[in-house]
């Protein structure tokens, strides 16, 4: 399998051998590839969650990836409206073996969207009486009768949020342009995303999505394949340092003894090492599977442990969620006050940070807990990153490049601080207010 990986080079037909035949080899390593991942999911070496409760039953896995590989077999060896008829039926079929009942909910709900889609601002009403209504019904004094409805709230925070918001800003944008309901099906139920459910660790624009419907890009599925591949790897990294080293279960009994400095410590490791570890993993392996079918979704982390600023990181750390938060929360403040530049940018940081970012995750936090409670552990966290990116942003000094200890110093600052900001205090508060990890 690593050699296979390793010396995946450019496309080509030899001579004496079909196209069909190369796409035969591609089928064989995915194939692989995939079932590598429903035995280390089975064997417990991966969660295949992306910063998600579990939502799929583990005997659903085969069916799932089973399904996402029919999709990409019928889509690559088609193109133009053969091709979006491919992704639409196999993304469809896919979403019915995860759950028909949320799947039918879906379409009807998304037919409502694409009808009011000319008018932005309808079709956004129309996107919060959806959520108000999910609020409401995955109340746990209603939803004791059919537990079912909780399910299809989460599932509803958890897999559209980020992508409506980035069709309707795109529509508001650009309100001339056409939309296909079968275009925007596809987005909404497209067939990765209910092998993995993705809420913010995988959100692809709504126009560069559609631009890959109908060309199957072959320089975009070979990158999926190396993704996949490493995503496999980080998840067997992951599970290493897990088994032998176990930083999350080391601090927790830290601080049950009153240990609270080795607590410090593991802790520390167990958010830069563990969890950062399975991110990447998750997020590979995810972003690979949706560039594997030719949609060109650039990665979800770039390098972060190099970061040596808070700026850094933020640019560095979950790049969709930051893309979409600056394209929603950050421009538009900025461009109105662009003529008073650090007020525009600290205006910027507090919309991002304090509106946009508690705003997202609020969906989630309802639904997960089945009460209306604020996420409070997520403000407590931007109260502090706010600030420190709003500082660095003001000044704009570039550190100048220096020897391997000083920037190896201002790695490990960097880190501590994202540490104290998102464990400590994000966390830290989450627990005193609500009592839950």
């Amino acid at each position: 399998m690593a050699a296979i990986v390793e010396n995946w080079g450019p496309e080509r037909v030899l001579p004496g051998r079909s196209a069909i035949g190369e796409t035969g080899r591609v089928a064989l390593v995915l194939a692989s590839l995939l079932g590598v991942l429903v035995v280390i999911r089975a064997a417990g070496v991966t969660t295949l969650l992306a910063w998600t409760l579990p939502v799929i039953e583990d005997a659903r896995y085969p069916l799932l990836f089973a399904a996402y590989f029919a999709t990409w077999w019928f889509a690559r060896r088609a193109s133009g409206d053969a091709r979006r008829t491919a992704l639409l039926g196999g993304s469809i079929a896919t979403a019915a073996i995860f759950d028909a009942t949320f799947l039918a909910l879906s379409l009807v709900w998304i037919c409502g969207l694409h009808l009011l889609l000319r008018r932005w601002w309808v079709a956004l009403a129309y996107v919060v009486a959806t959520y108000v209504i999910a609020v409401v019904a995955c109340n746990r004094a209603w939803y004791a009768v059919d537990p079912l409805v909780a399910r299809w709230g989460y599932l509803l925070a958890v897999s559209y949020t980020f992508r409506v918001a980035w069709l309707l800003h795109e529509r508001r944008l650009h309100p001339e342009t056409g939309v296909e309901l079968a275009d925007v099906v596809v987005y909404f139920v497209f067939a990765p995303f209910f092998v993995i459910v993705p809420y913010m660790i995988a959100i692809p624009r709504f126009d560069r999505f559609c631009a890959g419907l109908e060309r199957h890009d072959l320089a975009v599925e070979r990158s999926g394949i190396r993704m996949i591949a490493w995503g496999i790897v980080l998840s067997g990294a992951t599970w290493a340092v897990r088994e032998l080293y176990g930083p999350s279960a080391l601090g927790l009994a830290s601080l049950a003894h009153g240990d609270y400095a080795m607590g410090f410590v593991h802790g520390f490791f167990s958010y830069m090492l563990e969890h950062l570890l399975l991110a990447l993993a998750i997020a590979s392996v995810l972003v690979g599977m949706v560039r594997v079918l030719g949609i060109d979704l650039g990665p979800s982390f770039d390098q972060p442990l190099r970061s040596q600023s808070i700026t850094e990181w933020w640019r560095r750390w979950n790049t969709h969620f930051r893309d979409l938060l600056v394209e929603l929360f950050y421009y538009p403040v900025v461009m109105r006050l662009r003529r008073r530049r650090k007020l525009a940018v600290v205006l910027g940081c507090v919309a991002v940070f304090l509106v946009g970012s508690t705003l997202f995750h609020w969906p989630n936090h309802i639904m997960k807990r089945g009460t209306p409670t604020f996420p409070i552990g997520v403000f407590a966290e931007s109260l502090v990153m706010c600030p420190l990116v709003a500082v660095a942003l003001v000044r704009n000094r570039e550190a100048p490049p220096r020897g391997l200890a000083h920037r190896a110093l201002r790695i490990f600052v960097t880190l501590l601080l994202v540490y104290i900001a998102v464990v400590i205090v994000g966390r830290g508060v989450q627990r005193a207010v609500l009592g839950q990890p």
